[in-house]
């Protein structure tokens, strides 16, 4: 008997993914995205695959609401309860600047004003002993005031909580007391780890996001079990893994990179289709290592996956100056996209983005009340985009209008149309390369040696120019590219993280202390999973520890085969490390001391890698012929819909392949060919 449906939703800034499987079925929709109702864009997706929602057994869901919170500032007005004399902690930061080369750059304002944030008499000493009871009265007061004010929302960070959380443990109960149904973060819970500002950061972004994921998570479920839902809704979390409602509306700041997590997911679902780890096999040649890039509407998030896993980092920050301190996929974001719009400024220099058309009102070429010119109106102009295609979400492109929009970005530069349009293409794709060799050469990581996989909507469309802006060779377009982040929340399984700070130098560490900290934590993971309930024979445990040379602040996360720690602890703990760190920065001092920071525990049930078929079409090909824009003059380029290629079909640019979820540029130098999987190998001609 066949089982219900298997959903995966990415909801972005501009548009609503959806890939759903069943058995050997298997659904795609891409719909606008709903900014004022986001729960909304989730149920139309629904409808528009064609899906009844009582079919429906398990939902895995991206989202953009913790991030668009943070960035607009729109989540809840939060208060502060902190150790006297460190109120200002969150406007020190860490006395970087975003801008070192301009002098006028000021930081974003911190989540909590000044007014908000109180000071409480108490203290705890390095390791935990206390040094000054907890005023309990001015627990009292501040909870009181800060309800007068409209606040319901506490994060409460004191100093040395990371080793003994008694006293935010007492603070929370007294708030809890006064003021009933607030919702209270503690950094004891969150984070386990010492410094002092990441902690209160983290803090804050947690509180400062529960009620608002709270209540689309909330609005959400209602919608779809009122709907006839009965199956389990999952939310991707920045790490790569799957939460449940209840621990996403626990630990909100977790799902500030949701959506862009899914599209590395969904990269490392690619590496291991090939069957090959570490690389991917493109046209016959094995690449080193995989680069992703999800284009989208609004932005462009960019990844790299080696050895078949995306890189993992401990902290990462939404906004200048507001880390937070969860493992999370190591991406870059960047607002360059689809629906990212070109503009001149002051010194009559073109731009383009970050700032976006988004979903409303789109590009010019939607129709729906936008009028500047953005990146899908440019290759409208360029004839890389269709218009007379029928496209996902019932959207229809309108080429007079692009036109329109891109001469009056021309206009101010005294330039042509289609040579404003090329314009406005090449500053895309160089805003993007840039933000590539961030992740690559910076990292001492050559991109030449990697194979490019791009998708969202815009991705397939970019991708061949600026894979020669870096020097890539292989391309990898996945089937479905514009709902790939999508299909990439379906390869994650049920994640949770939890660390401890240990600090001691590795030759003098004791080994019954480590096991009993790795001991408890594996037993508070356990309690978590099982608070989600996965049984016991489903849950699996990794473990990891924190290292770094004697005074360094920033150490290295390496993964262990196991929580039991060895007799030949040392030895082996330092040749990880030395390893590790030989392969990020190409050198190693072994004469200097090595020091445990932390030590880690990450709780896993695996889920079902849904398998996508793929037979290829049987009919003929037939192809368009149209005039393309490029940098080398005006060429002739066949139009094909992708859906008729068949398994093994090897065509030569120009070409334009076109589905309903995403168009595919392939420039006169490049070729392409049809995978057994259906992914499009493309390579550059020699």
């Amino acid at each position: 008997m066949q089982g219900g449906w298997q959903v995966g939703i990415d909801t972005g800034g501009t548009f609503t993914d959806l890939v759903a499987v069943r058995g050997e079925e298997q659904r795609i929709a891409k719909v606008p995205s709903t900014p004022a109702a986001f729960d909304q864009g989730v149920l139309d997706s629904i409808t528009a695959a064609g899906i009844e929602v009582s079919e429906i057994e398990m939902i895995a869901h991206g989202t953009t609401v913790a991030t668009n919170a943070v960035i607009t500032q729109r989540g809840a007005p939060t208060a502060l309860l902190t150790t006297r004399g460190f109120r200002d902690v969150l406007e020190l930061r860490r006395h970087n600047r975003g801008d070192p080369y301009d002098i006028q750059w000021d930081p974003p304002p911190p989540l909590v004003a000044r007014r908000n944030r109180f000071e409480i008499t108490e203290r705890l000493d390095y390791a935990g002993d206390v040094v000054t009871p907890l005023d309990a009265e001015q627990v009292r007061t501040a909870a009181r005031l800060a309800a007068r004010r409209g606040i319901r929302t506490f994060a409460i960070a004191f100093l040395h909580s990371y080793v003994n959380p008694v006293h935010e443990a007492q603070a929370a109960e007294i708030v809890a007391a006064e003021v009933p149904g607030a919702f209270i973060s503690t950094s004891g819970e969150l984070l386990r780890e010492p410094p002092e500002f990441e902690r209160t950061s983290t803090t804050v972004l947690n509180a400062y996001l529960a009620p608002v994921v709270s209540d689309y998570l909330t609005a959400l479920e209602s919608r779809l079990r009122g709907a006839g839902f009965a199956g389990r809704l999952y939310v991707m979390h920045s790490g790569g893994g799957l939460l449940t409602v209840k621990s996403a509306s626990r630990f909100p700041a977790r799902l500030l990179t949701s959506g862009p997590a899914a599209g590395a997911k969904a990269a490392e679902g690619v590496a291991a289709s090939t069957g090959v780890a570490g690389g991917v096999v493109a046209a016959g040649v094995l690449a080193s290592a995989e680069g992703l890039v999800d284009i989208g509407g609004t932005s462009a998030d960019i990844a790299v996956v080696q050895g078949g896993r995306a890189d993992i980092v401990h902290e990462f920050s939404p906004r200048f100056g507001q880390p937070a301190r969860f493992p999370a996929i190591d991406l870059v974001t960047i607002g360059a996209g689809g629906g990212s719009i070109a503009w001149v400024d002051a010194g009559h220099l073109p731009h383009v983005g970050p700032q976006s058309a988004g979903a409303d009102p789109g590009p010019a070429a939607y129709l729906a009340g936008g009028t500047d010119a953005t990146v899908t109106d440019a290759n409208l102009v360029a004839g890389r985009l269709v218009a007379d295609v029928d496209l996902a979400g019932g959207i229809t492109l309108d080429t007079a209008a692009a036109r329109r929009a891109v001469g009056t970005f021309a206009e101010e530069l005294g330039l042509s149309v289609e040579d404003a349009a090329l314009g406005v293409i090449d500053i895309c794709n160089n805003n993007m390369a840039r933000s590539i060799r961030v992740v690559t050469v910076e990292r001492g990581l050559d991109p030449r040696n990697f194979t490019l996989v791009p998708f969202g909507g815009a991705g397939p469309l970019m991708a061949a120019e600026l894979a020669d802006v870096l020097g890539i060779r292989r391309i990898v377009v996945p089937l479905a590219p514009g709902v790939t982040s999508g299909l990439g929340c379906l390869y994650v399984d049920i994640t949770h993280d939890i660390s401890e700070a240990l600090i001691c130098e590795l030759a003098d560490a004791d080994r019954a202390r480590l096991q009993e900290v790795f001991d408890r934590l594996a037993a508070a993971m356990r309690q978590r999973l099982s608070d989600d309930g996965v049984a016991a024979e489903r849950q699996r445990l990794e473990y990891s520890i924190d290292l770094r040379y004697l005074g360094q602040v920033r150490a290295l996360t390496l993964e262990l085969e196991t929580g039991a720690v060895s007799e030949r602890f040392t030895e082996e703990y330092r040749e990880l490390f030395f390893g590790e760190y030989e392969r990020q920065f190409h050198s190693v001092a072994v004469d200097i001391p090595v020091e445990i920071a932390a030590l880690r525990v990450r709780g896993v049930r695996r889920s079902e890698r849904p398998h996508i078929p793929f037979s290829g079409s049987t009919s003929p090909l037939h192809t368009i012929e149209r005039p393309v824009l490029t940098r080398g003059g005006e060429v002739t380029a066949r139009v094909a819909e992708r859906s008729r290629l068949h398994i093994g079909s090897r065509l030569a640019g120009p070409l334009v392949l076109t589905q309903e979820d995403s168009t595919t540029w392939v420039p006169p130098h490049w070729e392409v060919e049809v995978d057994k999987l259906g992914n499009l190998q493309m390579a550059r001609s020699e």
